[in-house]
């Protein structure tokens, strides 16, 4: 989208049938090849996790990240498994997220106080709402 925004063809505008007025270099100086090469890094899972990995390491992420939403605990769906003769119950929550993935959070990370939650297929990150409630 933003490489046909860009884009010198697409940029000029007919002030009247007889004349062509494209807007100053300055306005729209983007580097077309800096925008290929960024959709080639992001559609490959492989390149993608290797950009990923270089920003941690650059510490990049250092502020964290910010969630696109804040999805209350009560919209996920709660799964409850139980372990050695149903003495151990381990409770894990999950959300759909838009891109088909699933947000996915447990009863460790909502004692810790993790409220941000990516998704398990995309770069997504959102807040979930809890309160703890002590026994």
């Amino acid at each position: 989208r933003t490489l046909m925004q860009v884009h010198p063809d697409k940029r000029t505008k007919l002030a009247s049938p007889s004349e062509t007025v494209a807007p100053s270099s300055d306005e729209h100086s983007v580097d077309i090849a800096l925008i290929k090469e960024a959709y080639v890094t992001l559609i490959d899972p492989s390149s993608r996790a290797a950009y990923d990995a270089s920003l941690v390491r650059e510490g990049a992420y250092g502020r964290g990240p910010r969630p696109a939403q804040v999805v209350s605990l009560a919209d996920f769906t709660l799964v409850t498994t139980y372990e050695r003769d149903y003495d151990d119950e381990k409770h894990e929550w999950f959300y759909e997220c838009r891109c088909g993935g699933v947000y996915h959070i447990v009863e460790q990370d909502l004692e810790s106080g993790r409220h941000l939650v990516g998704c398990q297929s995309c770069s997504e990150v959102i807040c979930v709402g809890y309160e703890l409630v002590e026994d």
